[in-house]
């Protein structure tokens, strides 16, 4: 997928932020399991955070300045884009999968836009919001390895 200008990275990355809110409020509805549902309700919210940072981004900065010249080239999310298909019944351990592949996906898109950033500011900001889809990801994998593959 190729970009026109910065501003359709920032874009993007909050369209991202958005479809995870949904997702885990979705699911968070659905599930039988309480503190499940207080952790996706609780990681919807953390999405709403990067969203509400990326919107900062999007309205303080001068974008155009703030990224190398490449930044509008292809960042290769295209393989971002290939997506475990959501269904609220879906089972958990496949949700579990989900939030990996999604958070994965996450984490090394803010790693590129923090490679493409010229300002230290935003460098900062996008490998803070990468350390967070890190640590979301490794908690679903946790998750994972303990309930899923246990049972295995």
């Amino acid at each position: 997928m190729q970009f026109k200008r910065p501003g359709d990275i920032i874009d993007f990355a909050i369209q991202r932020e958005q479809e995870a809110q949904e997702i885990y409020a979705s699911y968070a509805a659905q599930t039988s399991r309480p503190g499940f549902r207080q952790l996706l309700l609780s990681m919807a919210e953390m999405e709403k955070d990067h969203e509400t940072r990326l919107r900062e981004i999007q309205s303080g900065t001068d974008l155009a300045a703030g990224f190398t010249d490449s930044a509008a080239a292809d960042l290769g999310l295209d393989e971002q884009l290939v997506e475990v298909k959501y269904t609220p019944d879906m089972e958990y351990g496949d949700f579990l999968i989900l939030i990996i592949k999604k958070e994965s996906r996450a984490e090394k898109l803010y790693l590129a836009l923090a490679g493409l950033a010229r300002k230290p500011d935003l460098q900062h900001t996008f490998r803070l919001l990468a350390e967070e889809e890190g640590k979301h990801k490794s908690w679903a994998q946790d998750r994972y390895d303990l309930e899923i593959l246990k049972e295995n």
